[in-house]
């Protein structure tokens, strides 16, 4: 699961991207990422996969409970 920390690397990573430096990176956890500007894209694609993993996980679930009988007590 991603943390806002993990958001936080990516958007900077991106604005990083698109003021002209060359080469960025993003690291979490074990994982150190580099990217160039032709992956821009995949930044992009990452921070939505981010974003949708914290509106799921903040997503109310339902749970329906419910309970059966045969008459007899």
């Amino acid at each position: 699961m991603y943390t806002q920390e993990y958001l936080e690397a990516v958007e900077e990573a991106i604005c990083d991207l698109q003021s002209g430096k060359r080469v960025t990176s993003v690291s979490y956890g074990d994982t150190h990422v580099q990217y160039a500007p032709i992956n821009l894209a995949e930044l992009l694609k990452l921070r939505s996969q981010i974003k949708a993993g914290f509106a799921e996980s903040n997503s109310r679930k339902r749970q329906v409970i419910f309970s059966t009988s045969k008459g007899v007590r």
